[in-house]
């Protein structure tokens, strides 16, 4: 079965942008660039559309003919199940989504947030305690456990350095 055309999802804006342009011929750089396609690609659809040699040996298409030709590509079968099979792809992709955010655990809320995010190695949170062959936490619940995990994270990115010195002394 051969591919499916990339471009169909852009044929109706690109009828649009081919029926507002004032010029009468289209030329094949012009449809590439409308319709996000490779010069191949373009060449073959401006032959398609019965285009003819233009100046500076490049191909030109009647700006009529090549949105007729669209509009029929558009109306095919194929043009439709490839849309409706985007639009299933997209449902499916948003409901990916949803259910990450849903699933997604919040550390902090907002300043504390940013505090998470700036912590340094030199200002760990109370509670967190460092030294050369230990990590030891103390925490009350979940969230303490998780703004804790997090600082000590952010600390490394912020500190990398800095931390494996100290680390190394022992």
């Amino acid at each position: 079965m051969p591919a499916t055309p990339a471009y169909f999802h852009r044929i109706t804006e690109a009828i649009e942008v081919f029926q507002e342009l004032s010029a009468e011929w289209v030329d094949r750089r012009t449809l590439e660039e409308t319709l996000g396609v490779s010069k191949t690609v373009a060449w073959r659809i401006m032959r398609r559309c019965e285009a003819t040699p233009g100046p500076g040996n490049t191909l030109v298409c009647g700006r009529a003919d090549l949105v007729r030709q669209l509009q029929s590509l558009r109306e095919t079968g194929e043009y439709s199940r490839e849309m409706a099979r985007r639009t299933r792809v997209e449902e499916r992709l948003d409901a990916l989504v949803a259910a990450a955010r849903a699933r997604h655990v919040g550390v902090a809320q907002e300043k504390r947030a940013l505090a998470l995010v700036s912590t340094r190695f030199q200002k760990l949170p109370a509670g967190v305690e460092l030294t050369p062959g230990r990590l030891t936490i103390d925490f009350a619940s979940t969230p303490d456990f998780l703004e804790k995990i997090g600082a000590i994270v952010f600390a490394l990115q912020n500190d990398f350095d800095a931390v494996s010195r100290f680390i190394g002394q022992g």
